[in-house]
């Protein structure tokens, strides 16, 4: 089940589907050779060399949220390999879940099996996208456009042939009915899960559906069998079934069930074709109410979850229909002519009926021959009087072919393939917008004077004109007066946004942002204010809910187009932002699919490591895995030795062993990182020789200092002290107890030995003696990366559980809600990184160890593997993309906006008290004197050699985001470089 755009596609893995490779252009040999075919989860393919086979792809090695580690476990079935790919790579994949480079995971629909294949021996048959996808001709390309409307041709086969797959290929060309209109068709059943309904002021997704089967035996009686759940058929991997089905049961389930024609027979095999499904219950997510009670029956409470029959056939209830009625008051298209929204609701696996089965009979009588010499088909209508009085005029779909209509960010619009097309990878871009979009500026409003509140009262909303992909640059018009306030994400009331000015202006998309509470997409579905119910009442006779829609259009001029649905007739309405509050979007979805989210700390490696790679290839596997998960269905991670009991922990002996497991010295050299290099070489005084480490507690030695004090002005500042001073309230453990047992101690003054003879250049470390589990980093980040010369402050405390646990660490942000400055460093202040559990390992990444790890590995991996020059590889999953050329725009875009963030970081460092930084601040970035760093000339000096070669047509090299940047960053940059002049002269 995959959502996109507004809606939900449900890609079953189940009937064979018997159809050759028809319709209009799909991607063939010949195309995919003279340009790359780009392959996504959720792509029909077929086979190059067989034009029968169809299948569904299920991971791609670019579609990262594909990447769930152990594969074999969603499958009854064993995972099967193709010959061309090497069985230690698909041993690999087995385990860790990721296809490689080059090769997918593919549902056979045709052949029952799931197989990992190479890309090469694919063909790329259509694409599912949906109204509200954001999506590229390219995924190198800077534009993007969104779908707003969907058509598709669909391949039919008839249902009552279909015999569970077992039919020749003669059969399958003979009785296929090829390109027929989706907007011709409707689901066979009468509601399918993902469904949105509405019952009396609620409004809610349909979760399941419990339908009463009927089916015919060979002696022509049918019978409505008494439990559904005990019909089984030859293919497991269906999860419902429909007219045309063949399927057995028990006898039992026969005799004891209601008989439509005939009666019981002993002798009758319990084996017959599904002729009827009929819903008797289904279950509601309610997700929203009304505004305003219009039903006292539903006032109160929600409605129950389960609804049977007599509920779903009151009067008060309703289905939403997305692709029902063609009202007139559809938004058009840029040419004033065309309907701009349109909507075919169709995907491979589907059981459909035609809406008008005589006149498709008429339309699609076999006397076509379609462009690509193939017969279009002919619909053989099956009478009532054949059948029992039963319509068993249902096809499958085997194929479908789409084309999309998508307004760019230019405004153009266009009409393609979807094949043509490729899902945006920078959909979730906190800094991408689209035309029609309402956006605040980043500025506050002068009257606010809360700076560090978490209300935002933005001083300027406007509604996105145009944007110019490849600057970072939108076309707004602002509204005039409008006034919006949140708390957080959430709105408060009250807003309005009034009337738009006639000026437009180019702002940099880094200066404005959106927020859910008060953005919509095509696709939300929404709730509308009373007042705007009552207008819509007063001018239209419409009856059934007027006060829920979907979200069909976004106008240039600030208003929505809203569609009700589920009213009748379906209306159109266009109402400001504020007048609609969300009910549902695709957003949304995860909650109620997989409501266990992922663990930071869930190890692929660890979790893996007791088991053979033998064990990952087999169905069996999945018996294993039930036996032996744990409370969060994962298997026990580790070994036993690894844990600890509060008894062992109290044992001075095993915390000596510790101590002695623990090296003294870290060689940074055998790291994986070398931070020697591109840190700014910034020297520190010796230190003289340490206490004994049979010492219970660190003894005041040469690295005690009193706050603010260094031993020379000229040799630079301490990398490591431990200060006689409290530690400062903002420290973000300052309020937690502090341990002191001896054991405890010795631990502490193992880190501090190591801290003082290993620290590498770019980070000083500071404690204190009445708080020794606490401690504070300031770490300056690495050249040639977006972080160079920036500050970074970092507080840890070593809990009671130390070292058995990892460190606590905070990251202070210091961006304002403006964004995250790195995939690993929140804004909130987590720090996502495996040696301290917030992350997976992988064979690239080490987890805490309680006898090996130390303070310093952690330091030594937040400089090396988080302060890094392409920050966008960090996200969960993206390293594997690394060398990937099509990811090249993404990591450039997330490198220069890092960049004038971090120049922030230098600023705010200055300009507050960062304690206990302050001389030491000072003397990096301020001081003249010599020898000393002068980080903040340095900072300004780099910053004003991007802007020259970014405005430099002559320039020659594409933009990295670090030496080259675009013309929205650039404005941000120039602005950053501004206050870091004025503070110079300043502190001058």
């Amino acid at each position: 089940m995959v959502y996109m755009g507004g809606h939900v596609f449900f890609a079953p893995r189940g009937s064979a589907l018997p159809a050759a490779h028809t319709g209009p252009r799909p991607s063939t040999p010949q195309m995919q050779s003279a340009q790359h075919v780009v392959f996504c989860v959720e792509d029909t393919v077929g086979l190059i060399d067989d034009k029968y086979s169809v299948g569904i792809i299920e991971r791609s090695f670019g579609d990262v949220d594909s990447h769930e580690p152990r594969p074999q476990r969603d499958y009854p079935d064993d995972i099967e390999c193709h010959g061309d790919i090497p069985q230690d790579q698909f041993a690999k994949f087995i385990k860790d879940g990721i296809p490689p480079r080059g090769t997918v995971l593919v549902s056979w629909q045709t052949q029952y099996k799931t197989e990992l294949i190479p890309e090469a021996r694919l063909q790329l048959l259509d694409r599912a996208l949906y109204v509200g996808d954001v999506v590229k001709r390219k995924a190198e390309d800077y534009m993007s456009g969104t779908v707003i409307g969907t058509q598709a041709v669909c391949t039919l086969f008839p249902a009552t042939l279909f015999n569970g797959g077992h039919i020749t290929q003669a059969i399958t060309d003979d009785h296929s009915v090829r390109n027929v209109a989706a907007d011709e068709l409707i689901n066979v059943h009468e509601f399918v899960e993902g469904a949105l309904v509405v019952y009396g002021d609620w409004v809610g997704r349909v979760e399941n559906v419990y339908d009463e089967v009927a089916i015919k035996l060979a002696n022509n009686s049918v019978v409505v069998v008494e439990d559904p759940s005990e019909l089984t058929q030859d293919d497991t991997t269906i999860d419902r079934l429909s007219v045309g089905d063949t399927c057995k049961t028990k006898k039992g389930n026969l005799r004891r069930g209601r008989w439509r024609f005939g009666a019981y027979d002993p002798s009758v095999p319990p084996v017959g074709m599904v002729v009827e499904t009929r819903a008797t219950e289904i279950d509601v997510q309610w997700l929203a109410r009304s505004i305003g009670s219009r039903n006292r029956a539903f006032a109160a409470e929600e409605p129950p979850v389960t609804l049977s029959r007599d509920e779903f056939e009151s009067p008060t209830f309703y289905k939403y229909d997305a692709s029902g009625g063609t009202a007139t008051t559809l938004p058009l298209s840029e040419n004033g002519v065309d309907k701009s929204y349109h909507v075919a609701d169709v995907a491979v696996g589907d059981r459909v009926r035609f809406k008008d089965v005589a006149g498709a009979a008429v339309k699609y009588d076999g006397t076509h021959t379609l462009p690509d010499g193939h017969a279009q088909g002919k619909v053989t209508r099956i009478p009532r009087t054949d059948s029992l009085g039963y319509d068993l005029n249902v096809f499958l779909v085997t194929q479908t072919h789409s084309q999309v209509t998508v307004q760019w960010q230019d405004l153009s619009i266009t009409h393609d393939l979807s094949s043509a097309l490729l899902p945006d990878p920078n959909v979730e871009d906190d800094d991408e917008v689209w035309p029609g979009e309402l956006i605040f500026s980043k500025e506050n409003r002068k009257d606010d004077d809360a700076e560090e509140s978490e209300t935002k009262r933005p001083a300027k909303v406007g509604i996105v004109q145009t944007v110019k992909g490849r600057d970072r640059i939108a076309t707004v018009r602002w509204f005039k007066n409008a006034f919006v306030e949140f708390f957080g994400n959430d709105l408060l009331p009250p807003c309005t946004t009034g009337e738009l000015s006639d000026a437009i202006e180019d702002v940099s998309l880094y200066d404005v942002y959106s927020l859910q509470a008060l953005t919509r997409r095509r696709g939300d579905f929404v709730i509308l204010n009373p007042d705007n119910v009552e207008a819509v009442q007063s001018a239209t006779n419409i009856t059934g809910p007027n006060w829920f829609g979907e979200v069909i259009d976004l106008g240039l001029d600030g208003k929505l187009t809203v569609r009700l649905g589920a009213a009748k007739p379906v209306v159109d309405v266009k109402v400001p932002y504020e007048c609609v509050h969300l009910a549902y979007s695709s957003d949304m979805a995860d909650d109620f699919v997989n409501n266990l989210g992922e663990l930071d700390g869930d190890s692929i490696e660890d979790s893996d490591e007791e088991f053979d790679s033998d064990d990952f290839d087999s169905a069996s596997f999945n018996e294993m895995w039930i036996e032996y998960e744990g409370m969060e269905g994962e298997p026990p991670v580790g070994d036993e030795s690894d844990w600890s009991t509060e008894e062992e922990d109290d044992d001075p002996d095993d915390d000596d062993n510790d101590d002695e497991s623990m090296p003294d010295l870290i060689d940074t050299t055998k790291e994986d990182v070398d931070t020697t290099k591109t840190t700014p070489e910034i020297k520190s005084p010796p230190t003289k020789d340490e206490k004994p480490d049979s010492q219970p507690e660190p003894e005041a030695d040469d690295t005690h200092m009193e706050h603010g004090t260094t031993e020379s002005s000229t040799a630079g500042p301490a990398s490591f002290v431990i200060l006689d001073t409290p530690p400062p309230s903002s420290h973000r453990y300052v309020s937690m107890s502090s341990t002191s047992s001896s054991a405890f101690m010795r631990r502490i003054a193992k880190e501090h030995k190591i801290l003082r003879s290993s620290l590498p250049p770019g980070i000083y470390v500071r404690t204190w003696e009445s708080r020794l589990d606490l401690l504070r980093v300031l770490m300056i980040g690495p050249n040639d990366t977006p972080y160079e010369f920036a500050p970074f402050v970092i507080d840890f405390h070593l809990g009671s559980s130390y070292p058995q646990q990892a460190p606590d660490a905070y990251f202070h942000s210091w961006t304002n809600g403006n964004g995250a400055v790195n995939p690993n460093l929140y804004e909130d202040g987590k720090i996502c990184l495996s040696l301290l559990g917030t992350w997976h390992t992988d064979e690239r990444n080490e987890s805490w160890s309680p006898a090996k790890s130390t303070l310093l590995q952690v330091l030594v991996s937040l400089m090396g593997l988080v302060l890094v020059k392409e920050p966008y590889y960090n996200e969960a999953g993206y390293d594997v993309h690394r060398s990937a050329p099509e990811t090249k725009l993404s990591s450039a875009l997330y490198t220069e906006r890092a960049y004038f963030r971090a120049r922030a970081f230098i600023h705010h460092a200055l300009t507050h008290d960062v304690e206990p930084f302050k001389q030491e601040l000072e003397y990096l970035y301020l001081s003249q004197d010599d020898g000393a760093p002068k980080l903040l000339d340095k900072a300004i000096t780099a910053a004003k050699d991007i802007v020259e070669r970014s405005t430099d047509a002559n320039e020659e090299g594409e933009r990295d985001g670090l030496r080259k940047i675009s013309l929205g960053a650039l404005v941000m940059l120039k602005r950053q470089i501004e206050k870091l002049e004025d503070l110079n002269k300043s502190k001058a």
